[in-house]
Protein backbone atom coordinates (compact mmCIF):
# COMPACT_ATOMS: atom_id res chain seq x y z
CA UNK A 1 0.00 0.00 0.00
CA UNK A 2 2.92 2.36 0.66
CA UNK A 3 3.99 2.26 -3.01
CA UNK A 4 0.46 3.02 -4.14
CA UNK A 5 0.20 5.86 -1.65
CA UNK A 6 3.51 7.29 -2.81
CA UNK A 7 2.26 7.19 -6.40
CA UNK A 8 -0.84 9.15 -5.35
CA UNK A 9 1.32 11.68 -3.54
CA UNK A 10 3.32 12.22 -6.70
CA UNK A 11 0.14 12.64 -8.74
CA UNK A 12 -1.19 15.22 -6.29
CA UNK A 13 2.05 17.21 -6.14
CA UNK A 14 2.04 17.38 -9.93
CA UNK A 15 -1.33 19.15 -9.74
CA UNK A 16 -1.21 22.94 -9.35
CA UNK A 17 -3.79 23.49 -6.62
CA UNK A 18 -2.92 27.05 -5.68
CA UNK A 19 -5.55 28.58 -3.39
CA UNK A 20 -8.47 30.18 -5.23
CA UNK A 21 -8.59 27.67 -8.08
CA UNK A 22 -11.73 25.74 -7.27
CA UNK A 23 -11.68 23.56 -10.40
CA UNK A 24 -8.09 22.40 -9.83
CA UNK A 25 -8.68 21.75 -6.13
CA UNK A 26 -11.84 19.80 -6.91
CA UNK A 27 -10.04 17.66 -9.50
CA UNK A 28 -7.25 16.86 -7.03
CA UNK A 29 -9.82 15.99 -4.37
CA UNK A 30 -11.39 13.50 -6.77
CA UNK A 31 -8.01 11.80 -7.26
CA UNK A 32 -7.85 11.42 -3.48
CA UNK A 33 -11.43 10.13 -3.31
CA UNK A 34 -10.78 7.55 -6.01
CA UNK A 35 -7.73 6.26 -4.18
CA UNK A 36 -9.51 6.03 -0.81
CA UNK A 37 -12.74 4.45 -2.05
CA UNK A 38 -10.87 1.79 -4.03
CA UNK A 39 -10.83 -0.08 -0.71
CA UNK A 40 -14.12 -1.66 0.31
CA UNK A 41 -15.60 0.01 3.37
CA UNK A 42 -14.35 3.53 2.60
CA UNK A 43 -17.16 5.74 1.41
CA UNK A 44 -17.99 9.36 0.73
CA UNK A 45 -20.07 10.57 3.67
CA UNK A 46 -20.73 14.15 2.62
CA UNK A 47 -19.39 16.71 0.18
CA UNK A 48 -19.83 20.33 -0.79
CA UNK A 49 -22.93 21.01 -2.83
CA UNK A 50 -21.72 24.43 -3.96
CA UNK A 51 -19.00 26.97 -3.28
CA UNK A 52 -15.54 25.81 -2.28
CA UNK A 53 -14.93 22.06 -2.64
CA UNK A 54 -14.65 19.80 0.39
CA UNK A 55 -15.38 16.14 0.99
CA UNK A 56 -15.72 13.91 4.06
CA UNK A 57 -14.64 10.27 3.73
CA UNK A 58 -15.08 7.63 6.36
CA UNK A 59 -15.34 4.04 7.56
CA UNK A 60 -17.64 2.55 10.16
CA UNK A 61 -19.06 4.95 12.74
CA UNK A 62 -18.15 8.66 13.10
CA UNK A 63 -16.52 8.07 16.48
CA UNK A 64 -12.97 7.29 15.38
CA UNK A 65 -10.13 9.72 14.69
CA UNK A 66 -10.82 12.55 12.25
CA UNK A 67 -7.96 13.71 10.02
CA UNK A 68 -8.40 17.25 8.65
CA UNK A 69 -6.37 17.99 5.51
CA UNK A 70 -6.36 20.77 2.93
CA UNK A 71 -5.64 20.24 -0.78
CA UNK A 72 -4.58 23.79 -1.71
CA UNK A 73 -1.08 25.25 -1.73
CA UNK A 74 0.50 28.68 -1.65
CA UNK A 75 1.76 30.10 -4.97
CA UNK A 76 5.09 28.96 -6.36
CA UNK A 77 6.59 32.45 -6.37
CA UNK A 78 9.65 33.22 -8.46
CA UNK A 79 10.73 30.25 -10.60
CA UNK A 80 14.30 31.53 -10.38
CA UNK A 81 14.40 30.37 -6.76
CA UNK A 82 13.59 26.75 -7.63
CA UNK A 83 16.28 24.19 -8.51
CA UNK A 84 13.64 21.82 -9.90
CA UNK A 85 10.28 22.38 -11.56
CA UNK A 86 7.88 23.23 -8.70
CA UNK A 87 5.39 20.54 -9.69
CA UNK A 88 7.94 17.89 -10.68
CA UNK A 89 7.22 15.48 -7.79
CA UNK A 90 10.75 14.16 -8.37
CA UNK A 91 11.69 11.38 -5.97
CA UNK A 92 15.22 10.56 -4.86
CA UNK A 93 16.48 8.35 -2.04
CA UNK A 94 15.49 10.81 0.69
CA UNK A 95 12.87 13.26 -0.57
CA UNK A 96 9.84 13.90 -2.74
CA UNK A 97 10.21 17.37 -4.22
CA UNK A 98 7.57 19.93 -5.13
CA UNK A 99 5.13 22.58 -4.02
CA UNK A 100 2.66 21.12 -1.56
CA UNK A 101 4.70 18.02 -0.74
CA UNK A 102 5.06 19.16 2.89
CA UNK A 103 2.16 21.61 3.09
CA UNK A 104 0.25 19.37 3.14
CA UNK A 105 -0.24 16.70 0.51
CA UNK A 106 2.14 14.37 2.31
CA UNK A 107 0.00 14.48 5.43
CA UNK A 108 -3.18 14.12 3.37
CA UNK A 109 -1.98 10.98 1.60
CA UNK A 110 -0.77 9.47 4.88
CA UNK A 111 -4.25 10.01 6.32
CA UNK A 112 -5.93 8.49 3.24
CA UNK A 113 -3.68 5.44 3.37
CA UNK A 114 -4.58 4.90 7.02
CA UNK A 115 -8.26 5.34 6.20
CA UNK A 116 -7.89 2.32 3.92
CA UNK A 117 -6.06 0.47 6.71
CA UNK A 118 -8.96 1.27 9.03
CA UNK A 119 -11.51 -0.15 6.59
CA UNK A 120 -9.51 -3.36 6.23
CA UNK A 121 -9.24 -3.69 10.02
CA UNK A 122 -12.90 -2.87 10.68
CA UNK A 123 -11.91 0.28 12.57
CA UNK A 124 -13.48 3.74 12.53
CA UNK A 125 -11.80 6.76 10.95
CA UNK A 126 -12.67 9.83 8.87
CA UNK A 127 -10.75 12.19 6.59
CA UNK A 128 -12.01 15.67 5.75
CA UNK A 129 -10.38 17.21 2.68
CA UNK A 130 -10.81 20.98 2.45
CA UNK A 131 -9.87 23.79 0.07
CA UNK A 132 -8.52 27.34 0.37
CA UNK A 133 -6.96 26.81 3.79
CA UNK A 134 -4.01 28.99 2.86
CA UNK A 135 -6.22 32.05 2.36
CA UNK A 136 -8.12 31.78 5.62
CA UNK A 137 -9.55 28.26 6.07
CA UNK A 138 -12.39 29.12 3.68
CA UNK A 139 -13.28 25.57 2.71
CA UNK A 140 -13.19 24.32 6.30
CA UNK A 141 -15.47 27.16 7.37
CA UNK A 142 -18.05 26.12 4.76
CA UNK A 143 -17.70 22.46 5.75
CA UNK A 144 -18.09 23.31 9.43
CA UNK A 145 -21.47 24.89 8.77
CA UNK A 146 -22.72 21.70 7.07
CA UNK A 147 -21.21 18.92 9.19
CA UNK A 148 -22.08 17.35 12.53
CA UNK A 149 -18.86 15.70 13.65
CA UNK A 150 -18.36 13.47 16.72
CA UNK A 151 -14.75 12.18 16.58
CA UNK A 152 -12.79 10.87 19.54
CA UNK A 153 -9.75 12.90 18.45
CA UNK A 154 -8.94 15.36 15.64
CA UNK A 155 -5.56 15.21 13.89
CA UNK A 156 -4.37 17.95 11.54
CA UNK A 157 -1.46 16.36 9.62
CA UNK A 158 0.49 19.58 9.06
CA UNK A 159 4.27 19.42 9.30
CA UNK A 160 5.60 18.97 12.86
CA UNK A 161 8.35 16.39 12.22
CA UNK A 162 5.85 13.90 13.66
CA UNK A 163 5.90 15.54 17.09
CA UNK A 164 2.52 16.29 18.65
CA UNK A 165 1.60 19.97 18.89
CA UNK A 166 -1.33 20.85 21.12
CA UNK A 167 -2.42 24.04 19.40
CA UNK A 168 -1.68 27.28 17.63
CA UNK A 169 -2.61 30.94 17.79
CA UNK A 170 -5.63 32.36 16.02
CA UNK A 171 -5.52 34.96 13.27
CA UNK A 172 -7.35 38.24 12.86
CA UNK A 173 -6.79 40.01 9.53
CA UNK A 174 -7.77 43.66 9.42
CA UNK A 175 -8.07 45.96 6.42
CA UNK A 176 -7.79 49.65 7.34
CA UNK A 177 -8.88 52.23 4.79
CA UNK A 178 -8.30 55.97 5.08
CA UNK A 179 -10.25 58.61 3.21
CA UNK A 180 -8.43 61.84 2.49
CA UNK A 181 -8.86 64.67 -0.01
CA UNK A 182 -7.02 64.96 -3.31
CA UNK A 183 -5.04 68.09 -4.18
CA UNK A 184 -2.09 69.13 -6.31
CA UNK A 185 1.24 68.00 -4.94
CA UNK A 186 2.43 71.61 -4.88
CA UNK A 187 -0.39 72.63 -2.53
CA UNK A 188 -0.71 69.76 -0.04
CA UNK A 189 -2.33 72.08 2.50
CA UNK A 190 -5.45 72.11 0.30
CA UNK A 191 -5.88 68.34 0.60
CA UNK A 192 -5.70 65.61 3.22
CA UNK A 193 -3.06 62.96 2.64
CA UNK A 194 -4.62 59.51 3.21
CA UNK A 195 -1.25 57.74 3.23
CA UNK A 196 0.08 60.08 5.88
CA UNK A 197 -3.13 59.65 7.87
CA UNK A 198 -2.69 55.87 7.94
CA UNK A 199 1.00 56.17 8.68
CA UNK A 200 0.44 58.55 11.59
CA UNK A 201 -2.77 57.21 13.12
CA UNK A 202 -2.45 53.47 12.39
CA UNK A 203 1.21 52.53 11.93
CA UNK A 204 2.24 55.14 14.47
CA UNK A 205 -0.20 53.65 16.96
CA UNK A 206 0.82 49.99 16.63
CA UNK A 207 2.57 50.25 19.96
CA UNK A 208 -0.83 50.77 21.61
CA UNK A 209 -2.36 47.62 20.09
CA UNK A 210 -3.21 45.36 23.07
CA UNK A 211 -1.31 42.08 22.77
CA UNK A 212 -1.64 39.16 25.17
CA UNK A 213 0.47 36.13 26.03
CA UNK A 214 -0.46 32.53 26.83
CA UNK A 215 1.90 30.05 28.49
CA UNK A 216 1.86 27.49 25.68
CA UNK A 217 0.72 29.47 22.63
CA UNK A 218 3.17 32.29 23.31
CA UNK A 219 2.90 35.99 22.47
CA UNK A 220 0.42 37.67 20.19
CA UNK A 221 2.04 39.43 17.24
CA UNK A 222 1.10 41.92 14.54
CA UNK A 223 2.46 42.19 11.01
CA UNK A 224 1.82 44.94 8.46
CA UNK A 225 1.07 42.88 5.37
CA UNK A 226 0.34 45.49 2.69
CA UNK A 227 0.24 49.28 2.36
CA UNK A 228 -1.23 50.82 -0.77
CA UNK A 229 -2.29 54.29 -1.84
CA UNK A 230 -1.74 57.18 -4.16
CA UNK A 231 -1.86 57.55 -7.94
CA UNK A 232 1.08 59.85 -8.74
CA UNK A 233 3.93 61.61 -6.98
CA UNK A 234 2.42 65.06 -7.60
CA UNK A 235 -1.08 64.26 -6.29
CA UNK A 236 -2.11 64.26 -2.65
CA UNK A 237 -3.56 60.75 -2.21
CA UNK A 238 -7.29 60.68 -1.49
CA UNK A 239 -7.32 57.07 -0.29
CA UNK A 240 -5.00 54.46 1.17
CA UNK A 241 -5.30 51.00 2.66
CA UNK A 242 -3.17 48.76 4.79
CA UNK A 243 -3.67 45.24 6.09
CA UNK A 244 -2.66 43.82 9.45
CA UNK A 245 -2.17 40.19 10.41
CA UNK A 246 -2.68 39.80 14.16
CA UNK A 247 -1.92 36.36 15.59
CA UNK A 248 -4.00 35.98 18.73
CA UNK A 249 -4.18 33.82 21.85
CA UNK A 250 -7.26 35.43 23.37
CA UNK A 251 -9.49 36.21 20.39
CA UNK A 252 -9.55 39.07 17.93
CA UNK A 253 -11.94 41.39 19.78
CA UNK A 254 -9.25 43.64 21.33
CA UNK A 255 -7.52 44.18 17.97
CA UNK A 256 -10.83 44.85 16.24
CA UNK A 257 -11.83 47.40 18.88
CA UNK A 258 -8.41 49.08 18.64
CA UNK A 259 -8.71 49.44 14.87
CA UNK A 260 -12.22 50.85 15.10
CA UNK A 261 -11.06 53.59 17.49
CA UNK A 262 -8.12 54.96 15.47
CA UNK A 263 -9.69 57.90 13.63
CA UNK A 264 -13.13 58.82 12.23
CA UNK A 265 -11.55 58.93 8.75
CA UNK A 266 -10.20 55.37 9.05
CA UNK A 267 -12.57 52.44 8.57
CA UNK A 268 -11.69 48.94 9.74
CA UNK A 269 -12.90 45.79 8.00
CA UNK A 270 -12.39 42.34 9.50
CA UNK A 271 -11.25 40.04 6.69
CA UNK A 272 -10.62 37.02 8.91
CA UNK A 273 -11.14 36.19 12.56
CA UNK A 274 -10.05 32.67 13.50
CA UNK A 275 -9.79 31.55 17.13
CA UNK A 276 -6.74 29.98 18.70
CA UNK A 277 -6.67 26.21 19.15
CA UNK A 278 -5.48 24.81 22.49
CA UNK A 279 -5.73 21.24 23.79
CA UNK A 280 -4.83 21.30 27.50
CA UNK A 281 -2.84 18.05 27.65
CA UNK A 282 -1.60 15.20 25.50
CA UNK A 283 -4.57 12.93 24.70
CA UNK A 284 -4.37 9.45 26.20
CA UNK A 285 -4.46 7.92 22.72
CA UNK A 286 -1.09 9.60 22.01
CA UNK A 287 0.62 8.80 25.30
CA UNK A 288 4.32 8.23 24.78
CA UNK A 289 4.63 10.33 21.63
CA UNK A 290 7.05 13.25 21.56
CA UNK A 291 5.46 16.67 21.90
CA UNK A 292 6.21 19.91 20.11
CA UNK A 293 5.72 23.59 20.88
CA UNK A 294 2.64 25.35 19.61
CA UNK A 295 2.57 25.54 15.82
CA UNK A 296 3.54 28.96 14.51
CA UNK A 297 0.95 28.79 11.72
CA UNK A 298 -2.84 28.46 11.86
CA UNK A 299 -4.75 25.45 10.50
CA UNK A 300 -8.25 24.38 9.52
CA UNK A 301 -8.75 23.40 13.16
CA UNK A 302 -9.59 27.04 13.90
CA UNK A 303 -12.61 26.87 11.60
CA UNK A 304 -13.71 23.45 12.85
CA UNK A 305 -13.03 23.66 16.58
CA UNK A 306 -16.66 24.44 17.37
CA UNK A 307 -17.97 21.56 15.24
CA UNK A 308 -16.16 18.53 16.67
CA UNK A 309 -18.05 18.06 19.92
CA UNK A 310 -15.19 19.12 22.16
CA UNK A 311 -12.79 16.44 20.88
CA UNK A 312 -9.09 17.09 21.54
CA UNK A 313 -7.28 18.58 18.54
CA UNK A 314 -3.61 18.01 17.74
CA UNK A 315 -1.34 19.15 14.93
CA UNK A 316 0.77 16.12 14.05
CA UNK A 317 2.30 15.39 10.72
CA UNK A 318 5.31 14.55 8.57
CA UNK A 319 7.89 16.93 7.21
CA UNK A 320 10.00 19.86 8.34
CA UNK A 321 7.83 22.94 8.99
CA UNK A 322 10.65 25.11 7.64
CA UNK A 323 9.82 23.69 4.19
CA UNK A 324 6.29 25.11 4.31
CA UNK A 325 5.82 27.90 1.73
CA UNK A 326 9.53 27.73 0.81
CA UNK A 327 11.11 27.50 -2.61
CA UNK A 328 12.47 23.99 -3.25
CA UNK A 329 9.88 22.50 -0.90
CA UNK A 330 10.64 18.83 -0.26
CA UNK A 331 9.23 16.09 1.95
CA UNK A 332 11.52 13.67 3.76
CA UNK A 333 10.22 10.23 2.83
CA UNK A 334 11.19 8.55 6.09
CA UNK A 335 9.24 11.21 8.00
CA UNK A 336 6.26 10.48 5.75
CA UNK A 337 6.51 6.73 6.30
CA UNK A 338 6.69 7.32 10.05
CA UNK A 339 3.46 9.30 9.84
CA UNK A 340 1.76 6.34 8.15
CA UNK A 341 2.88 4.12 11.03
CA UNK A 342 1.80 6.67 13.64
CA UNK A 343 -1.66 7.15 12.17
CA UNK A 344 -2.24 3.42 11.80
CA UNK A 345 -1.28 2.89 15.44
CA UNK A 346 -3.64 5.68 16.52
CA UNK A 347 -6.61 4.33 14.56
CA UNK A 348 -6.13 0.82 15.89
CA UNK A 349 -5.57 1.96 19.49
CA UNK A 350 -8.77 4.03 19.47
CA UNK A 351 -10.64 1.02 18.09
CA UNK A 352 -9.58 -1.22 20.99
Amino acid sequence: MTDEALALLGDLVRQDTTSGGNAAQSAAQELAVSYATATSGVRVLQRSASGRPWVLLGTGSPDGPLFVCHIDTVPVGSLDLWDRAPFSADVDEEFLHGRGSVDMKGGLVAALAVLRNAAEAGADAQVLITSDEEIGCRGAAEASAALNLTPRIVVVPEATQNHVSLGHRGATWLRLAAEGKAAHGSTPHLGRNAIQLLADRALGALGSLPLSTEDYLGEETVNVGTFEGGTATNIVPASATLTLDVRTVDGGAPAIAWAASLDPAITAEVELDLPAVRTPHLPDALAGHATAPAASYFTDASALSGSVGGAPIVIWGPGDPRQMHAANEKLELESWRQALRNYRELVLSVAR
